[in-house]
């Protein structure tokens, strides 16, 4: 994440070096007391980071049909909306880093209330050069917006811009191109038209003096419009090249560049050049185009989200932190280049050392301070003439580079200052004494659980067999703690987690189904959270064994033993059926009888001599299987 600058910047010594790319520019020149010129250094120095926004014309940001579609950003291309957006889109916010005058400053189309702002489209991390000595710069970005200016229903050609180009001399001259291409769609008579790519185009131009700069490293870029002509292609609507001031009127007229306006299909290309005068046709300039060069001092930390629990070590690494800015008032640094504060605590929203009376800070109690939550960045140069002499390799400091950057580690915990009031950050100002404006920013920093996600396990059992539930839990932070199982609305009970994981054992359950969840309480770093699944038990099977206990005669009865069992449970309850029939079918016996322990016996009748058959019916109960068995014996 990157900081936030808390104010704006006054006057600053030995800045020229971070600023002749604007100044120079934008024709201005630096005030207030500078340094020494700097050491020769090449002309030619690379940019990094840097960012560009435009939001088009004020005509795309009225349209005939409401403001033109921005959409299919790729890249380091993103959305900016503006107020002009109605309703804004779910998630999304106004933008306010582009604002513009409107008409007669700028095209951007006057407002009757509150003036609106407008849809904008801005690339980061462009990369280039910047010549130091004569304010030249040569930038590009990578990535692509897409704009229609008609609603989706008319399937008009998209217009794709992509890779923007940005040159501009020492006086501001210059152009921004871009590759341009067009979708398929249809024309205005319906026909259907193919995509088509029209390679790198010149989009905007620039004359002397069309820099102004808005901050430190940043700029605004107003493109050439008024009083440009332009060859219109054959069939197109005429430009209009004469427009009076009389009644309050602008008197605009102009062309965007000639190479552009002859690229763009014929059904927009009036939307970039005067068809006429006043009205809409005011709105047609393109509006200007702000620069950023990522001169101004800020900071970035490895993680601005931490856990609420623990102390947390967190990498802060600073750029562009002018060292010739700040000098020391006081011992050790005093009248040496004294660097800069890097703070963990807990401030005020308006709070800055620079402003007497802006608010207040809290840092980290004094065990927990220098070296630990507040690290000093000081010149290497600096440590050598220190007094008391200081050493760079304490714990206490770290070295701001020539080039003013730094990198360190603060260490961070919410319970140093749980209890004090301010915003949670990293917070950067002049060390010992000294008052720079530009080195003040703030990096929000804030606590929050991190999410844990409970799963919970209960295989599949038979009646009879014992039942266990296993549960387990990970998360963004150091599991620990205890889970609680439900079974239905009863507690089954609590377990530690040990590695993430905690087992229940639940014993032999009936058949059917067993809703259990497993709750998971969380801990001051995770999040609580839970789990339900269903144990679904089922009957055991069974295997049913006759045997001939007995063998009946002619003259005395006998006995048939059965007995029922189960690989999983026992004993096996319910009743067993009987029935004992001759070779030819004649039923000779039958009876049921209970099972005891798993048995029963039956008593068979005197039979005369001959083959019989025994077939033993045991019926499915809720906890068991059916099952039967066949046996066959002879009488002698």
């Amino acid at each position: 994440m990157n900081s936030t600058p808390t104010g704006g910047s006054p006057a600053r010594r030995g800045i020229a070096r971070l600023t002749a790319s604007v100044l120079a520019a934008a024709g201005l020149a630096a005030t207030g007391t500078t340094a020494a010129a700097p050491a020769a250094h090449a002309a030619e120095v690379p940019v990094t980071g840097a960012s560009l926004t435009w939001a088009i014309s004020g005509y795309a940001q009225k349209g005939i049909f409401g403001p033109w579609r921005i959409k299919d950003l790729t890249g380091d291309a993103g959305q900016l909306y503006g107020t002009v957006t109605e309703p804004l889109p779910a998630g999304a916010s106004y933008q306010t880093e582009y604002v513009v005058a409107p008409v007669p400053v700028t095209s951007m189309p006057a407002n009757a209330g509150t003036q609106k702002t407008p849809n904008a489209v801005k690339f980061t991390a462009g990369t280039g050069t910047r010549d130091d000595a004569t304010g030249a710069v040569d930038l590009t970005w990578d990535g692509s917006y897409t704009v229609n200016a008609y609603p989706a229903v008319y399937n008009a050609p998209d217009e794709i811009y992509s890779d923007p180009e940005l040159t501009l001399d020492e006086d501001g001259d210059g152009e921004l191109t871009m590759h341009l291409g067009l979708g398929a769609g249809a024309d205005m008579q319906g026909n259907p038209t193919p995509a088509q790519d029209l390679g790198r185009v010149t989009l905007l131009e620039f004359d002397a003096g069309s820099v102004a700069a808005t901050g430190l490293g940043s700029f605004r870029a107003t493109p050439d419009y008024q009083g440009s002509t332009v060859t219109i292609p054959e069939g197109g609507a005429p430009q209009a090249t004469s427009c009076s001031t009389g009644g309050g009127a602008t008197g605009w007229w102009g062309a965007w560049p000639q190479a552009f306006v002859t690229a763009i299909p014929a059904f927009v290309r009036p939307h970039f050049y005067s068809t006429g005068c006043g009205g809409n046709q005011d709105l047609k300039p393109p509006l200007p185009v702000d620069v950023d060069l990522g001169l101004e001092p800020a900071v970035s930390v490895s993680d601005d989200t931490l856990l609420p629990d623990g102390q947390h070590a967190v990498t802060v690494t600073g750029r562009n932190f002018d060292p010739a800015l700040a000098t020391g008032t006081r011992p050790p640094f005093a009248g040496l280049a004294s660097g800069v504060y890097v703070a963990f605590g807990r401030f005020s929203d308006n709070w800055r050392p620079s402003v007497p009376g802006s608010g207040g800070r809290n840092l980290a109690p004094t065990e927990h301070r220098n070296g630990v939550s507040v690290i000093w960045a000081v010149p290497a140069a600096s440590f050598a003439a220190s007094n008391p002499p200081q050493s760079a390799s304490n714990p206490s400091y770290t070295v701001l580079g020539t080039d003013g950057s730094f990198s360190t580690t603060v260490h961070v915990d919410r319970s140093w200052l749980a209890e004090a009031e301010g915003t949670f950050g990293i917070y950067t100002y002049a060390g010992g004494g000294a008052n720079v404006a530009a080195y003040e920013t703030f990096t929000p920093l804030s606590f929050e659980k991190a999410a844990s996600s409970t799963s919970l396990g209960a295989p599949a059992r038979v009646f009879g067999q014992a039942a266990t539930a296993t549960v387990t839990v990970a998360g963004g932070a150091e599991v620990s703690g205890e889970v609680q199982l439900k079974r239905g609305a009863s507690v089954v009970g609590s377990a530690p987690l040990v590695g993430g994981t905690a087992s229940f054992a639940l014993g032999r359950l009936g058949v059917g189904d067993h809703p259990l969840t497993a709750t998971y309480a969380g801990t001051g770093n995770l999040e609580a959270s839970s789990a339900t699944t269903t144990l679904r038990v089922a009957r055991a099977t069974t295997r049913t064994a006759v045997t001939v206990a007995r063998r009946p005669t002619p003259r005395r009865g006998g006995k048939v033993q059965v007995a029922l069992t189960s690989p999983t449970a026992a004993p096996v309850t319910g009743r067993v059926k009987v029935v004992v029939r001759t070779a030819q079918g004649r039923k000779v016996k039958a009876a049921t009888k209970a099972l005891v322990r798993g048995t029963a016996g039956i008593a068979l009748p005197r039979l005369a001599r001959g083959a019989y058959r025994v077939v033993v019916t045991y019926a499915a109960t809720a906890d068991f299987t059916g099952s039967t068995r066949k046996a066959t014996f002879r009488v002698r």
